[in-house]
Order: structure tokens, then C-alpha cells, then sequence
């Protein structure tokens, strides 16, 4: 996908320029948007430019299909008209949608000026030896007005599509930029977590593989799997850097405190708190472990009781990030 989302990108780009400095017919912009649109898996999109690049579809009765009616709302099309059919006194709105496509308006616009380059008054010269005045030609003033409301009404419109398609690429591409930015962030994570994994853990590495696939499939049960990965991978990373004991730890205060094979965020937050000589970094480190190591196991002991814990996809992804994020902040100690 990104080399996908890379052409996409630069085709973003591209297309603003084209916009900015205007380039190219609007018409030619409207499809380098509907590639844009499938570049990045934008099927809602696609179907909104697909009306603008070929028409608005209607129904038999000729009138314009929801799919069309939708997509003339998100291209700022629709507008609000005083009821013809209304017989009350104070009339009621109805809402109706201009349907011409940017390539009509556009040569609406383009036949029109070239209407008002031969609709000006010819030069005129009179001369009369009668006492009455000569009548003056008639002007073309009353053409050149209609011809005027002609380029306005059009323009206006072309301008209104054109905003909301600027306004489509522009967020597309702060998207784009934005997840690219993300992305390498995460990267560097990953690379440094995977590397340090390798020398304590190797095994880790395959299971995060594991989760990968899972993440793959359409199945919520395989996004429970990647979660219950999660917790494996931690807690064998707790195995090697914090061995379990039956001993308890006494804290201040007297409390105790189990470190036994099951106890492994507590092992790990004592593994952290004896490696940091930051308090407050282990103070936070220990507060996102516990968050995620509580919801992790309750993950798990929902699959022991053989009832089944529902986790979105989404969330599957954000534990995954979390479990990352938390091994690489306890690796770098």
C-alpha cells in the first residue's frame, strides 16, 4: 500500500498547484481527484466525483438518484428555491440541485465571452441636413446584460464545486503528510523495540508476526487473538528481565506486593523502578503499564471463562501501539 499511498501524495500535491495557479481546466482536476479518491480506498469519494466527472444519474421519473442527491450536497450544489406549488401567503422552501457538469459550465462560460467580444456598439455616425434630430440606433446593452448573467450564474456555480473539491484534496493532503509523519515515527519505534527484542526475547518477534496476520482478518476473534498476543509477548518480556518469585516485596508503607508468575506488570514496574533514576518517568511508564496490562488480562480471563470479550479492530490496534510503546520505553532502561 505505500507506494499507493505515496503516488498519492504527490498527486495531492499536484492537484493543489493545479488549483492554485490554474493550470488546467477545472473538468481535467475533477478526474485527478476520482484518482486520488481510489488511490487512497476513498470509495464514498468516489462515488461523489464519479457524478461530477460524468453527470448526475436520475431515475426514471427524472429525478436525480439518492447516490446523485448525496453527492451534490457534499459538492455544494443544492439549494434552497421558494415552492412554485405552494399556495400559502408566505411561501415554503423547497431544496433543488444545479446538475451540469463542470465541463458544460465551463463552456457556458467560454461561448459567452466570446458573445460579449461582438456584442459592443458598432461606432456610429450621423448627419442630417432635416430640422428633426436622427433617430440613434439601438444599442446592445440589453445582450451584453444577459450575456453577463450568463458568465456570473455560471462562474458562481464552477466556483462553488471547486472550493469543495480544493477543500477535499487540501485535508487529503494534511492526511497523507500527517499519517507519513506518524508512520515514521512508529517505525523507528518498532525498528528499536524489534532489535532489543532479539537479544532478550527472540521469540517475541515471531509472535508479533502472529499479530500482524491476525490484525489481517475480517474475524473479531482474530482481533482477541492479537490482544491475548499482546499480553503473552509482555509478559515474556517481564520473564526475562524480572524472574517470578514466590517471595512478596514489602513497599513502603508495609504493603505487600506479589511477584509470582502471574504478576507480571507488578514485575515489570519493579524491574522499571529499579533501573530508573527518574521518578517520574517511572511513575508514568508504571501508570500505562498497569492500564494496559488490566485490560489485557481481562482480555484473557474472559477467554478462560469461555466467554468472549469483544475487541474492535481499532482497539486491537491501539494495544498493539500501546504494547510497543511500553516496551520501548522500558527496553531503553
Amino acid at each position: 500500500m505505500k507506494p499507493r499511498y505515496e503516488e498519492a501524495t504527490l498527486l495531492s500535491e499536484e492537484i493543489l498547484k493545479n488549483f492554485e495557479l490554474t493550470e488546467i481546466p477545472t473538468q481535467n482536476i475533477v478526474l485527478k481527484c476520482l484518482r486520488l479518491a481510489r488511490l487512497i480506498n476513498d470509495f464514498d469519494s468516489v462515488e461523489w466525483l464519479k457524478n461530477e466527472a460524468n453527470g448526475y444519474e436520475t431515475s426514471e421519473q427524472g429525478f436525480l438518484t439518492a447516490t446523485a442527491w448525496k453527492a451534490a450536497a457534499k459538492s455544494g450544489r443544492r439549494y434552497f428555491i421558494d415552492d412554485p406549488n405552494s399556495k400559502k401567503d408566505k411561501k415554503e422552501k423547497v431544496e433543488r440541485a444545479f446538475t451540469d457538469t463542470i465541463a458544460v459550465m465551463e463552456a457556458n462560460v467560454n461561448a459567452a465571452k466570446a458573445r460579449m467580444e461582438v456584442a459592443y456598439d458598432r461606432n456610429v455616425s450621423l448627419s442630417s441636413h432635416s430640422t428633426f434630430a436622427p433617430s440613434i440606433p439601438p444599442t446592445n446593452a440589453s445582450e451584453r446584460n444577459s450575456i453577463f448573467k450568463i458568465i456570473q450564474d455560471n462562474t458562481g456555480k464552477i466556483e462553488k464545486v471547486k472550493s469543495r473539491l480544493y477543500q477535499y484534496v487540501f485535508d487529503v493532503n494534511y492526511e497523507l503528510k500527517f499519517a507519513d509523519i506518524t508512520e515514521d515515527i512508529f517505525t523507528r519505534k518498532r525498528n528499536t523495540v524489534d532489535s532489543k527484542l532479539k537479544d532478550i526475547c527472540p521469540e517475541a518477534i515471531q509472535k508479533f508476526i502472529s499479530v500482524y496476520e491476525n490484525l489481517k482478518s475480517d474475524n473479531d476473534e482474530d482481533w482477541a487473538n492479537a490482544v491475548h498476543t499482546c499480553r503473552r509477548i509482555i509478559k515474556e518480556v517481564a520473564d526475562s528481565l524480572y524472574s517470578p518469585s514466590e517471595n512478596l516485596i514489602e513497599l513502603p508503607g508495609g504493603k505487600k506486593l506479589k511477584i509470582g508468575e502471574d504478576q507480571y506488570i507488578n514485575r515489570l514496574i519493579q524491574y522499571i523502578e529499579s533501573k530508573s533514576t527518574s521518578d517520574k518517568f517511572a511513575s508514568i511508564v508504571g501508570s500505562h503499564l498497569k492500564f494496559i496490562g488490566e485490560r489485557l488480562d481481562g482480555v484473557h480471563e474472559a477467554a478462560n471463562k469461555g466467554t468472549h470479550a469483544e475487541v474492535t479492530l481499532e482497539e486491537a490496534e491501539r494495544y498493539i501501539i500501546y504494547t510497543y510503546l511500553v516496551l520501548g520505553d522500558i527496553l531503553s532502561l
